[in-house]
């Protein structure tokens, strides 16, 4: 097993130990939706043996990505999803520098009450 593929599975263990089951079944917020397109626009761009498929597969997948960092986090569960999406699970960087991801540390320094 590779270490992306384990970085992968990493969130789903963690969550699987640490989440009470009545967190899990809560209710979908908007950027929940949005993660769950954002996943089916993933796994397809990934499923592509043409590299022009997959890139094409990939600017719909951005332009999903776009709309989840614009839809307001309603919870901390929110903002990790953005982050998870953003990053593409731990592979992509989440510089503060960029304006599409600003909203991300911004929701992140209103969770912790400005202390970063």
């Amino acid at each position: 097993m590779k270490r992306r593929d384990l970085m992968r599975l990493a969130p789903v263990a963690l969550a699987a130990g640490a989440v009470p089951v009545a967190a899990v079944a809560a209710e979908e917020t908007p950027v929940m939706r949005v993660f769950s397109e954002w996943k089916r626009v993933n796994e397809f761009a990934h499923s592509q043996t043409d590299d022009e498929a997959f890139e094409k597969a990939l600017i719909e997948r951005w332009q999903v990505e776009q709309r989840l960092m614009q839809t307001p986090s309603q919870n901390e569960r929110d903002v990790l999803i953005k982050i998870i999406a953003w990053t593409n699970f731990g592979d992509g960087d989440l510089e503060s520098g960029n304006p599409i991801s600003q909203p991300i540390w911004a929701e992140a320094r209103a969770l912790i009450g400005g202390a970063a």
